[in-house]
């Protein structure tokens, strides 16, 4: 029995979900609710039709090579057709089988592999000494048994090996298939463009400008590199040699510009690693979401607006020549807050028209917050030639002292003249104040400086960053509806705010905040946020612009040395400070990568397949290192749901997910394992160089092994993807 696991076959799902169908369709008359329950039938129905395929290329490999060699195969199955009985009730093996020929063919209960059955040939140990009984035609030869010719054993080695061995290689050459059928499609992809960099990030640190296109990184090098691409290799160079710059190369309209870059661990998972580059945006408004409801984007623009493309701001072209065309336009857009913008549009229907964005003004609970640290400086940029250190605290501008953290990109990201900053430097029991003279620089700012992606605050034209403090450094409203019964008190200059929660009921939310895509962030509100490094401040105050002025905030913060713990409501309202994208929603600029030719599709098809593949032998060679940790690996419902969102995606991105499927399944087959395609390889391979089979005993006690090491290794992963689905 050729054992082939893999994480999930869920064939079954198509038998649950049509008798779940039936009964739905009987209930409900509905032509939306029938509509959603038909797709949804047709995209699992896929999934498994698409996962179901690469293992049964797999065992087809197995099946055609046993034959070509006269091997009776006596079963073959995708999934496992193990009995399965829980108290009295007893569950059906298979979900679907029928015999041809000397062959049974079936489905079995149990999704997570399947195999294919040879005479005299059996991964189970216990069933060995049956199965050699089964095959011996003369058990009285004194010197050895004779074996049955169409049994497995009683075939030279080299032919075992081939059928061993056949699975793994049609995984890969259908792998290869799968990349070259998608690209002769057209392959959809984010390109390797820098649409921003995130303030205070590795990128951001080392002067990296948007508009360039990333043609090398690391060991990666593709004049049209993915973005995921990209992403997948720093996350695997991160873990690989996370104290190692990575060499990158970007090309822009004036040249390849070459530099040396050290990931840094992203917030929210220390594990992980990242340049701080981000996805350019089209200059296509969104066709479903054009604009963030209840902010100025949305009272200006209409449906006829949705899907339109922004050919001019203020009178100045949209250059579609160069490599990002929208970085002109954000730039202006993230640098002039307090201006009204007039765009020129050219609608789905090729009509053009002109719209004028007011300034959007931000929403707050009332309160300033005060201004960090300095925490990052452009290499050579005009902060660091005019003196400025990290650890510096900004306490005026322009002798300006009335500032926070939030007004203050609001006075400086468009500056274009020279600002003198006060900053206090040192220890806090003997601090000096220094005067600093910055003379702006021109640097494209086509992020926010409060970017999410980032809990930092960033100057660009200034080449500094800085960290907002949940500290209070003004008060401008008092608590919503707080009484003394209630324990609440007035938030008072200096306090440090510890925790947010939102109080809010349904009823009380508007129509298009009780969308399912908001559900996250809501619940995650009302169960309350803890600021600390994988939740910034940053974060809060872009939550704060989709909550519906009135909503009630509970802030728990500490006051004074002794740190006294205060609780305040405060309610959402609208303030004079200005925020900076104003509503407008873009999608990510994406491109589609297609073949020109046969020839061309089996090229990429071949290097999407090499490229998978060296994905794999990576991670597994991390693993023992100890550079990966098992909590990384994803199991069957893992790979479920990457295969359902790919496959909702459309074609190509489903055949894409497959030539990963099977690659993965190809190595991890063939991994020295015994019960695994490899582990019979190992067999095999010291039959061939002593010249006899290895001691009957050995083998199974390795099997054994081989297969309780399975079972670990699929109670871990299972393990993972419950807490991946409750977390």
């Amino acid at each position: 029995m050729l054992i082939d696991s893999i994480a999930v076959t869920p064939s079954f799902i198509m038998n649950s979900i049509s008798m779940l169908a039936t009964f739905l369709l009987a209930a409900t008359d509905e032509p939306g609710f029938i509509e959603a329950l038909l797709t949804n039938i047709m995209l699992w129905g896929r999934v498994a039709l698409g996962i179901g395929l690469v293992i049964f290329v797999h065992e087809l490999g197995h099946f055609v090579a046993a034959k070509s060699f006269g091997v009776k195969c006596e079963k073959f199955y995708v999934g496992f057709d193990v009995p399965i009985k829980i108290g009295p009730i007893k569950f059906p093996r298979t979900l679907g089988k029928f015999t041809y020929g000397e062959t049974e063919y079936g489905i079995g209960i149990i999704p997570l592999g399947g195999y294919v059955k040879m005479l005299g040939q059996d991964d189970d140990p216990r069933k060995l000494e049956e199965e050699n009984k089964r095959i011996t035609v003369d058990s009285d030869a004194v010197d050895q048994p004779t074996l049955d010719p169409r049994s497995f054993p009683a075939k030279p080695v080299w032919q075992r090996m081939i059928i061993i061995s056949a699975g793994v290689v049609v995984n890969v050459i259908t792998g290869v298939l799968f990349a070259a059928l998608a690209f002769g499609f057209g392959v959809t992809y984010s390109p390797a463009i820098v649409g921003g960099v995130t303030p205070g990030g590795p990128a951001w640190q080392a002067g990296i400008e948007p508009g360039g296109k990333v043609i090398s990184i690391g060991s990666l090098q593709d004049d049209k590199m993915h973005f995921r691409e990209m992403r997948m290799e720093i996350l695997t160079q991160g873990f690989e040699k996370p104290d190692q710059p990575l060499d990158v190369a970007i090309q822009y309209d004036d040249g390849v510009r070459n530099f040396q870059l050290l990931p840094e661990s992203v917030p929210q998972n220390t594990d992980y690693r990242m340049i701080g580059v981000a996805i350019p945006e089209s200059v296509t408004l969104d066709k479903s979401t054009y604009a963030r409801p209840e902010s100025i984007a949305a009272e200006v623009l209409t449906d006829a607006d949705a899907g339109a493309t922004i050919t001019a701001f203020n009178g100045t072209p949209i250059d579609e020549s160069s490599i990002v065309p929208g970085t002109n336009f954000f730039d202006y857009l993230y640098t002039h807050p307090s201006e009204s913008i007039e765009l020129t549009l050219m609608r789905a229907d090729n009509s053009e028209t002109k719209v004028t964005l007011p300034p959007q003004t931000a929403k707050s609970i009332g309160i300033r917050y005060a201004v960090g640290p300095v925490v990052a400086l452009v290499k050579g940029g005009p902060a660091e030639r005019a003196g400025m250190k990290i650890g510096d605290v900004i306490e005026s501008v322009d002798d300006n002292k009335s500032i926070d953290a939030y007004s203050l990109p609001t006075q400086l990201v468009g500056r274009d003249r020279p600002v003198t900053l006060i900053v206090r430097r040192g220890p806090d029991d003997a601090p000096e104040q220094v005067s600093i003279e910055i003379t702006p620089v021109r640097s494209p700012q086509t992020l926010s400086p409060t970017a999410v992606l980032s809990g930092d605050i960033g100057i660009n034209v200034l080449g500094f960053a800085y960290k907002p403090m949940p500290v209070v450094a003004a008060v401008s409203a008092a608590p919503a509806g707080a009484t003394d019964e209630a324990g609440m008190e007035p938030l008072q200059l200096g306090d440090k705010l510890q925790e947010v929660r939102l109080v809010i009921e349904d009823s009380e939310l508007p129509q298009w905040l009780q969308d399912e895509r908001y559900e996250p962030v809501l619940t995650a509100m009302r169960e309350g946020q803890e600021f600390s490094s994988s939740t910034s401040l940053n974060t809060f105050i872009d939550t704060l612009q989709y909550l519906p002025i009135g909503a009630k905030v509970e802030v728990k913060a500490t006051r004074g040395a002794d740190g006294k713990i205060i609780s305040s409501m405060l309610a959402v309202q609208q303030d004079d400070r200005y925020v900076f994208d104003r509503g407008l929603v873009f999608p990510p600029r994406e491109a589609v990568h297609k073949a020109e030719s046969i020839g061309d599709a089996l090229s990429l098809g071949l290097r999407e397949g090499q490229r998978r593949l060296q994905d794999v032998v990576r991670f597994l060679k991390m693993l023992p290192q100890g550079r990966i940790g098992l909590k990384h690996v994803g199991g069957p419902l893992a790979i479920v749901g990457m295969a359902k969102s790919e496959a909702e995606r459309g074609i190509s991105p489903q055949l894409m997910f497959l030539t990963m499927l099977s690659m993965n399944l190809a190595i991890l087959n063939f991994l020295p394992i015994p019960a695994l395609d490899g582990g019979h390889m190992m067999f095999l391979l010291y039959e061939l160089i002593v010249g006899k089979r290895a001691n009957e005993q050995l083998e199974f006690r390795l099997t054994i092994a081989g297969l309780l090491s399975l079972l670990a290794l699929m109670v871990v992963v299972f393990a993972n993807d419950l807490f991946r689905a409750l977390n």
